[in-house]
């Protein structure tokens, strides 16, 4: 690393160091560079120790960038990189038993799954089904926002003013009692209760403010008021820190995020810190910085600045209006086409950016249908899949047997015969013996069960505790391998022929614990720390050569040298909703900016004026997105595009009716051994072929060793000789 590589912003960002600091940088302006060489700066020059440094992340891959990135400069050994989630487990590991006789330190990170799992018991207990508006996700949202605006359960009951506040605050106060039981936090939890540590306790707080002596963040527009106020009781003796962040790039308010972190709140905490702009970019082109900037500028809530190429003019964005989310899907599929043939590009140069989930269905089953190689970030995560969810749930028992909600998914799997009522029992049992349900297992006989139920409760229960008793012991590899072995988890998915995905699944599960395990040299507490903080964009692999699918918000921080956005219709993109305010079409717009400053080379964005939605034909009376009325009409350009589809005009008159059909092409009559050619794998082999005509499939070996499954009918395959 030399000093002279960085732009002039970027020099004085890296030697401010007597002075708090707040950097915005604006999208490819260098942020991550700017984190990393001042780390590296503060350690070259021996201003401060490796383990003085703290810097925290929103993800782990951004966390393991910057530790790279100054690794192959200099011996970052102590310095302590992670997540705001990752450095609160740390804390709270060490110091939660400090708070409640109640917590200890191998407590349990619940995800969303299992807060759901807990709130539709309270649901129950408290009978509140009867009223539609309680469902587990509407009392988990109320619960984030009291957690992340440091609301407490009293102050929760005694600010509540209707019935159903007063239900709601009920319900938060159960469920925080449930987690204690369990010996469980939530992901809020890991902000919030070192807060509380750090309130009742200064002393603790003292020892990582003399530990830590230099703070800097990441995204620190995304931080919400619970991190915001950590952050400042962490950097309250020495006011070492510097946060770097872009307020155009706020898009999380719906999860807490709090603009005004940024924009108003370091300043008052900080009152004498320095500001800095970083507006030189050097990931896009300047006509699409031009075209994201005159959309956000139409913000009121923003820190005025305008970014600048490096990169020179570049072309217009593409603008492709299509007659529905079928066609769009083709369209974009086609876009991708025409530029690999034209520009030679890879699939990995591609990104295909929508607002919602839902619009990935029709854009995966044209991928499929093209034969085109594609990545969905943001699908079923592999740990929330069934088998795997089951192991953890083992593993997690094992670490902390108080975990209720682990004790009920595993206790009847595989089939032991312990049914709800038998549940209920053990419930109740500890209820009023004031015992784990874990350990109320241990008095199944005074339950009157007996013969096989008996006995496999009474093996499961020794089972659990002999590893318990082994993990410090066992290598965490090798204690997997032997749990999956007594428990016949492995075997039962093995000899089912109908479920051999997912014993393949847990094949690639072993295998990321032994390279986890190689690499940090970790217990298994750790390593169910480390998965439960696992994000969807931990696991893209930049490297992979497929099209990237995901949402906007997933794509945040990453970039591609060819952009396509979905869905450019009001209502859509905006999302807009019956009761959403000002501040919500202001984050819509920070969204499509970020969608935009993605691309390095090109934009392309689409819309349908027929778009299905839960079954049904909507936007009938379709109004293309504001944004595209917002961005300067010199930076677009129109591209008709051409259907796939042919009209077919049936009747006379009035009664005419225009029916929408595929265009019937002749198709060849291939053969095994034919040799064929694909406009973008090149020429290759068919090995396998089904069927005949326009349902003709066929399995092709193309040069490089490459096989595709391609249906004829899609693959517009030529047959060579």
């Amino acid at each position: 690393m030399k000093l002279q590589d960085l732009n002039k912003n970027q020099l004085k960002a890296v030697q401010e160091v007597k002075k708090p600091l707040l950097v915005f940088a604006g999208a490819g302006s260098g942020k991550t560079r700017v984190l990393t060489y001042k780390i590296w700066h503060l350690i070259n020059q021996k201003l401060y120790q490796p383990q003085q440094i703290l810097a925290l992340t929103f993800t782990n891959k951004a966390a393991k960038e910057m530790k790279d990135r100054i690794s192959q400069s200099i011996d970052i050994q102590g310095v302590n990189v992670g997540t705001f989630h990752s450095i609160g487990a740390r804390i709270l590991r060490q110091n939660i038993s400090k708070i409640n006789d109640s917590y200890g330190p191998d407590f349990s990170i619940y995800d969303t799954n299992d807060q759901k799992t807990i709130l539709r018991e309270i649901i129950e207990e408290l009978n509140l089904a009867e009223n539609r508006l309680f469902s587990p996700s509407f009392l988990l949202s109320e619960i984030d926002k009291f957690k992340n605006n440091l609301i407490d359960e009293k102050s929760a009951s005694k600010s509540a003013k209707s019935f159903e506040e007063q239900q709601i605050a009920e319900a938060y106060n159960l469920y925080s009692l449930k987690l204690k039981k369990n010996n469980a936090v939530d992901f809020n939890d890991l902000i919030l209760l070192p807060i509380k540590i750090f309130s009742l306790n200064k002393t603790i707080l003292k020892s990582y403010t003399d530990q830590w002596k230099y703070i800097l963040v990441d995204e620190f527009q995304d931080t919400n008021t619970a991190q915001f106020k950590l952050i400042a009781l962490l950097s309250n003796n020495n006011k070492n820190i510097t946060v770097v962040g872009d307020d155009d790039q706020s898009i999380y308010g719906w999860r807490g995020a709090n603009i005004d972190n940024i924009l108003t709140n370091f300043n008052e905490e900080f009152p004498n810190c320095v500001q800095i702009k970083l507006e030189e970019n050097y990931r896009s082109s300047q006509r699409i910085l031009d075209a994201a900037w005159s959309v956000v500028i139409k913000n009121k809530n923003r820190a005025e600045k305008k970014l600048r190429a490096t990169k020179g003019q570049g072309d217009k964005i593409s603008l492709i209006s299509t007659d529905n989310d079928e066609e769009e899907a083709n369209a974009i599929c086609d876009s991708i086409k025409s530029e690999i043939k034209l520009h030679k590009n890879t699939f990995k140069d591609f990104a295909v950016l929508y607002r919602t989930n839902a619009q990935s269905r029709s854009l995966e089953q044209a991928f499929i249908k093209e034969g085109l190689p594609y990545n969905i970030v943001g699908g079923t995560k592999f740990y929330d899949r069934k088998e795997i969810k089951d192991i953890i749930s083992y593993l997690s028992l094992i670490t902390n047997p108080n975990d209720n909600v682990a004790l009920k998914r595993i206790i009847n799997f595989p089939v032991r015969g312990i049914g709800e009522k038998s549940i209920s029992l053990f419930e109740d049992l500890s209820t009023k013996t004031n015992i784990s349900m874990f350990q109320s297992l241990k008095n199944a006989s005074d339950l009157n069960l007996r013969g096989k139920q008996l006995d496999s409760i009474k093996s499961f229960y020794n089972s659990i505790n002999k590893f318990n008793g082994l993990l410090d012991e066992l290598d965490a590899k090798e204690l997997i391998r032997v749990v999956l072995e007594e428990f016949n988890i492995q075997n039962y998915y093995k000899n089912n022929p109908a479920e051999f995905d997912r014993y393949n699944n847990i094949q690639e599960f072993k295998a990321f614990v032994d390279q986890f395990m190689e690499s940090n040299n970790s217990s298994l507490r750790e390593f169910l720390q480390e998965i439960s903080l696992f994000t969807d964009i931990d696991n893209w692999d930049s490297k992979n050569n497929s099209i990237t699918l995901m949402t906007v918000h997933a794509a945040k921080g990453l970039e591609f040298p060819k952009v396509m956005i979905s869905g450019l219709e009001q209502g859509l993109f905006p999302l807009i909703r019956m009761d959403d305010t000002s501040e919500q079409l202001e984050e819509e717009r920070r969204l499509f900016y970020v969608a935009v400053t993605r691309a390095m080379e090109n934009v392309f964005i689409f819309n349908a004026r027929f778009r299905r939605r839960f079954g049904s034909s909507l936007n009938t009376s379709f109004v293309q997105s504001q944004f595209l009325d917002e961005i300067d009409p010199s930076l677009v350009t129109v591209k008709p595009y051409k259907s796939v589809y042919t009209k077919r005009i049936t009747g006379v008159g009035k009664n005419k009716k225009v029916q929408i059909s595929r265009t019937i092409r002749e198709f060849d009559d291939f053969k095994v051994g034919n040799q064929v050619e694909h406009n973008l794998f090149g020429v290759g082999t068919i090995l396998v072929l089904t069927g005949t005509g326009e349902n003709q499939k066929v399995g092709v070996e193309f040069s490089g060793g490459l096989k595709k499954k391609l249906i004829v009918k899609y693959a517009r395959l030529k047959k060579i000789g």
